[in-house]
Order: C-alpha cells, then sequence, then structure tokens
C-alpha cells in the first residue's frame, strides 16, 4: 500500500493529486523550486522540499533532485502529474530500480509511445488506422518530395520525438518541401535532441477527438469514453469536453475499441490517451497515445463520476480495474476551459505580475482546478496555464449556459488572462452548434481584438473612479477633510484614465452622501455609490444597479463586472514626468521575460523583418523583429537578462 505520494509537478495538476490522495489517507509531498517558494501548492502539502533553481531544467526536471526528495521525506510512490517528467522513460525507470512506486505507466510503454514513428508502425500491426504518410529512416529531401507526391499535398511536416506544436510545418507544394524539412528538422532537434521527422496528410479541416483509456497490471484494458479537443491554438487546447458533439454512438463504438486495441498491443497500464483525427468524411486516424493523465481528465470525471486520479493510484498499487466502459456509463454533458495568464489581444503573449485578487463563484455544475488565489505571483518560468474551469449540465447547452455564467462571474485581477476571450469562444455560432475544428481561432481570431461597449467601458470606468474617491475617503480624518477641495468650488474634480492606449477623462462633483454627478463622454450622469466591502463595488449610475470587482495596482485599476466583463485602466498622472515617453526608435519588451538571445550589434544595419534579440517568457519564444529598415544605435539588454513588460531593450537609427 502506498503511504506517502510525492508530486513531481507544481500548479493545478499538484494540488489535483493532493486533494485525492489526502481522501485516500495519503500523505503528500511538494518538491519546489526557488521560484516557487510561495506557491498555493507548496502551502496545500503535508511536507515540501525545496530543490532550487528558478527554469524547470534546474529544478522539476533534475532526476536526481527528486528521487533524493522523496528518499529524504520516505516518499514510498511518485505522481508526475503531466509535463516535466511524465513521460520520461529513464525517469519511471529510475523509480523502478529505486524501489519507488511510479504513478503511470511502465518504461517500455513510454518508450513504446515516444517516438512519433515508432508508435505508427505499432498501431499498423495492430490493426489501428493511422494518417497515410511515411516514417522511414531515409530523411533525404529527394526521399521525402517522392513520398510527399505519393501523399498528396498538402502534408504536415511533424517531429517524431515530440509534440506541443514544436517541428511542425504545413507543406502545400513541392517547392515550399526543402525550406519546410530544414526548419522543422532544426526545431525538432532544438526542442528534443532529434531532428527526425515524420510526414502525414494534412487535413485543412479536421477534429481532434481523444479516448481516455486505463489498463492494469492483470491484463484488463478499457476506454472510459472521447473528449473533444478540436479548439485549439498553436496545436495547444483550448477548450476540452465530453462527449464529443461530433461522434455518432455507432462511430465512438468504433473508436473506442480501436482505443482499447491500442492500448492492449503495447500492454499499457495507468491512465493514457489516445488520439484520433476525424476528417469530414468520418473517417478517423491515430494520431499519437499520451503516456499520462491529460490536463483535460476532468470533463471525463464529471460525466462519468469516476476519480481517475484515485484510479491511478490504485492501479499503481497492483489492483485490478474494476470498472471498465461497459459497466460505466456517460451522464450529461462537461466542458473545460483553460484559464491562461495570457494577452489575446498582444498575440497572446504570456503575461506574469502578481494576482491581486481571485474570485471563483460557487455554482452548481461548475468546478474549479486553480493552481492560485489572491496574492499569488505568476512568473515568466513554467507554462501559463493558471486555473481549469470545469462545467457539468444534463446537456450541452446548459453546460455551456453554466460555463458563460461561471466566467462572467469569475474575476482574475492584476494579470491580463484570456478569460473574456474563452467567453467570446464559447458563444461563437461554430461552437455552439458542434461544427467548429482545429482551425476555427486561426481563421476568425487572428489579430484578436476583445468585443467591448462602449457603456461597458464608460461603467467600468467610472466604477474605477469610485473605487479610487472611496480609498482615499477612507484614510485618515485629516485626509477626508481636505478630499476634493477646490479653491474654485464650482471646478469638478478630474479624473484621467488610459484603456488600450486611449485617454478617457472623467470629471465629477460629489454632492454628499455617496452621491455624484459625473460628466464622462458628453453624457450628465446621477450616480450612487451603494457599498464598498474590500474589493467588491456596487453602485447605481442613472438608475441602472450593477456590482464590480475591483483591485488597484500601483497606476493600474482592474475592473470586472459580469455585465461588461474585464477592463485594466491605468490612471494618468495630472502632470507627467519629464522624459517619460519611449524615445523614437526604440524597441520594447512585448512582455516580460529571459533575453535568450541578442542577435545583433550597435552599428549593424538592418532589413525589415530581421532577428534583433529572442525572448523566452512561460516556455514560449519571441523573435523581435526590426519593424524598418535602419541601423542599430544602441543595446540596452544583454544574453539571459530578464526583463519586465515594455523595457527598452535596444534604440534604431532609421
Amino acid at each position: 500500500m502506498v503511504k506517502k505520494i510525492l508530486i513531481a509537478n507544481r500548479g493545478e495538476i499538484a494540488i489535483r493529486v493532493m486533494r485525492t490522495a489526502r481522501d485516500m489517507g495519503i500523505s503528500t509531498v511538494a518538491v519546489y523550486s526557488d521560484a516557487d517558494r510561495d506557491a498555493l501548492f507548496v502551502r496545500t502539502a503535508d511536507e515540501a522540499v525545496c530543490i532550487g533553481g528558478t527554469h524547470a531544467s534546474e529544478s522539476y526536471l533534475v532526476q536526481d533532485k527528486i528521487i533524493a526528495a522523496a528518499v529524504q521525506t520516505g516518499a514510498d510512490a511518485i505522481h508526475p502529474g503531466y509535463g516535466f517528467l511524465s513521460e520520461n522513460a529513464s525517469f519511471s525507470q529510475r523509480c523502478a530500480d529505486e524501489g519507488i512506486t511510479f504513478i503511470g505507466p511502465t518504461a517500455a510503454a513510454i518508450t513504446a509511445m515516444g517516438s512519433k514513428i515508432g508508435a505508427k508502425e505499432l498501431m499498423k500491426k495492430a490493426g489501428v488506422p493511422v494518417v497515410p504518410g511515411y516514417n522511414g529512416a531515409d530523411q533525404t529531401p529527394a526521399t521525402l518530395l517522392k513520398e510527399a507526391e505519393k501523399i498528396g499535398y498538402p502534408i504536415l511536416l511533424k517531429a517524431s520525438a515530440g509534440g506541443g506544436g514544436k517541428g511542425m510545418r504545413i507543406v502545400n507544394k513541392a517547392d515550399e518541401l526543402e525550406a519546410a524539412i530544414e526548419g522543422a528538422s532544426r526545431e525538432a532537434t532544438k526542442s528534443f535532441g532529434d531532428g527526425s521527422l515524420l510526414m502525414e496528410k494534412y487535413f485543412p479541416s479536421a477534429k481532434h477527438i481523444e479516448f481516455q483509456i486505463f489498463g492494469d497490471k492483470h491484463g484488463n484494458y478499457t476506454h472510459f469514453y472521447d473528449r473533444e479537443c478540436s479548439l485549439q491554438r498553436r496545436y495547444q487546447k483550448v477548450i476540452e469536453e465530453s462527449p464529443s458533439p461530433s461522434l455518432t454512438e455507432t462511430l465512438r463504438r468504433q473508436m473506442g475499441e480501436e482505443a482499447v486495441a491500442a492500448a492492449r498491443s503495447i500492454e499499457y497500464s495507468n491512465a493514457g490517451t489516445v488520439e484520433f483525427i476525424l476528417d469530414q468524411s468520418g473517417s478517423f486516424y491515430f494520431l499519437e497515445v499520451n503516456t499520462r493523465l491529460q490536463v483535460e481528465h476532468p470533463v471525463t470525471e464529471e460525466t462519468t463520476g469516476l476519480d481517475l486520479v484515485r484510479l491511478q493510484i490504485e492501479i499503481a498499487q497492483g489492483m485490478p480495474l474494476t470498472v471498465s466502459a461497459e459497466t460505466v456509463r456517460q451522464s450529461g454533458h462537461s466542458i473545460e476551459c483553460r484559464v491562461c495568464a495570457e494577452d489575446p489581444e498582444n498575440n497572446f503573449f504570456p503575461a506574469t505580475g502578481e494576482i491581486l485578487y481571485w474570485h471563483e463563484p460557487q455554482l452548481q455544475g461548475v468546478r474549479y482546478d486553480s493552481g492560485v488565489v489572491s496574492g499569488s505571483e505568476v512568473d515568466v518560468f513554467y507554462d501559463s496555464l493558471i486555473s481549469k474551469v470545469i462545467s457539468r449540465g444534463a446537456t450541452r447547452t446548459e453546460a455551456i449556459q453554466r460555463m458563460v455564467y461561471a466566467l462572467d462571474h469569475m474575476a482574475v485581477l492584476g494579470i491580463t488572462t484570456n478569460k473574456d476571450f474563452l467567453k467570446e469562444l464559447l458563444l461563437n455560432p461554430s461552437f455552439t452548434d458542434g461544427s467548429f475544428d482545429t482551425k476555427l481561432i486561426e481563421r476568425q481570431y487572428t489579430g484578436y481584438r476583445k468585443s467591448i461597449s462602449e457603456r461597458g467601458r464608460r461603467d467600468s470606468a467610472i466604477a474605477a473612479l469610485l473605487y479610487d474617491w472611496h480609498q482615499r475617503h477612507a484614510q485618515t480624518s485629516f485626509a477626508r477633510s481636505l478630499n476634493g477641495w477646490r479653491n474654485i468650488s464650482y471646478q469638478p474634480q478630474i479624473f484621467l484614465l488610459e484603456y488600450a492606449g486611449e485617454p478617457l477623462t472623467v470629471s465629477y462633483e460629489y454632492a454628499g452622501e455617496n452621491r455624484f454627478e459625473v460628466y464622462i463622454n458628453d453624457a450628465v450622469l446621477d450616480i450612487v455609490l451603494t457599498e464598498v466591502s474590500g474589493h467588491r463595488l456596487t453602485c447605481v449610475i442613472d438608475g441602472y444597479r450593477l456590482s464590480y470587482y475591483i483591485a488597484r495596482g500601483g497606476t493600474e485599476i482592474f475592473v470586472q463586472s459580469a455585465a461588461h466583463g474585464t477592463f485594466r485602466f491605468r490612471e494618468v498622472p495630472r502632470f507627467p514626468e519629464p522624459g517619460a515617453a519611449l524615445a523614437a526608435g526604440g524597441y520594447a519588451a512585448p512582455m516580460p521575460g529571459e533575453v535568450i538571445k541578442v542577435l545583433v550589434q550597435p552599428g549593424d544595419k538592418v532589413k525589415a523583418g530581421k532577428g534583433l534579440l529572442v525572448m523566452s517568457s512561460m516556455k514560449m519564444e519571441t523573435t523581435i523583429e526590426a519593424h524598418s529598415d535602419g541601423e542599430v544605435e544602441e543595446i540596452f539588454v544583454t544574453d539571459k537578462q530578464f526583463v519586465e513588460a515594455d523595457t527598452v531593450l535596444l534604440k534604431m537609427k532609421e
């Protein structure tokens, strides 16, 4: 019997595993990097061990440190979560060699599925349909060109040894192939240490369907139904659901049988996922097996009533599966939204900073798997996922409605997230009718700008004004006596804001007893401030009563309401400091992160589009490019330097 589990992961998945372990009476150990010293998952565990470093390569990916922490604390089992070491065959074997129970598949199964080329060959032998393609050892351009002609364009080049969109290239015609091979192989080598590629038929419009599989050490294999994962951005899933709205019962049964056949072919034990692509004709093809628990596992739990982490622990202890697809029936519908610290209006660049206020509305049929609370710090070192919101309903429509309501009433203030973007996706007609495919976001949301109403911006700005006024009014009696004082009594007070780079002037006169006359956008409004409790403010604007969640960090004021979404205002100083404006020709960091490499030197003459430097934030690399021809005049940063968003990186002479 497992007595103590070390979770070799962080964030929401670490907390998720701890919850089930605690329910089973099993103690938990967290390991944490220097950057995660004050993180919620560290405080949630029964014990915690610092393994140092900030980058994953210095902490969560160092097997020696993980094993040493297990030995130090007497942990007899390790749960790897997902990501990091979860699909590392050598780590699974290392645990076995050390006498520590690895809560996941065997090293042999991980190895078998670790190569996409090898996995496809195994599935062919097992009779599982695979995508037409080429995965031979001969990787010369001439051979790949010949095979591409056989497959038929468009084709997709993929890194054999990895995933997550790294080393992927879509090739539409023959004269694009050679450059695509070179770029994909280079990226695959950099990301996974292996430049081998496989080539597959590319489907411009397709669905991404996966099946949750389980196997035990007694030869039992089953699936626990399907999940729809077609709503993706850059090959990363954004919204998942179960059951898939794309499958008929016949197709669901057929795909489920093939998923179990895949598990049986490699004698799979513990939790895994078989991923398929479904084309417009209804034909489906094997993609890969993920040898771990998936981020989206909660939608399966919500529709089957199973605790998948509990099943993982029981199987790791040697217990047989006592449930199967024949004995477990799906009920209702579940949707998961991934709330990430990223800016959809800035090419989805990662966002960092302190979460000034975090609020999860407790609602029937809604679950939160979160890794943060108010006061949590989101930094540049790890993935941008901070929370998963999971809804459940008797029908798909009810699950969508509950999810929209939950996102509307959820407050995340202090950092920029994709929360409002997720709501727009849920209400997209292609999503609501189930016709969406993997390219929906790419087609409709490139250059995305949040849908806002003028009324929403106006009322949110007024709420920011009232919150600022109340904060000043609540200070000492001396400050209150001077609050709003003017030498000319009839002159309104001015509150200058900026939203999305546009100025917004709010002027007002205080009429006593929390009543105001506000002037904004040529309108005169009667306002009553009815209540302020912590970060929650309620007011009446010309007879319209609404509540807001508000937090302030420096000059920034974050305002969230169910009716209007989230607004991030900046209070503009009445008298700006000299030299505050960015000098002409300056290039500023679009996000906080690490400067990986400076690509130019002072005096270099560059053309528009030339890479100037490479930045990394939350595992995503971004190249800062010259937007016009010019000469590098001065560079203000160096390799391996961490910078905040809007830091001036270099200056160009036009």
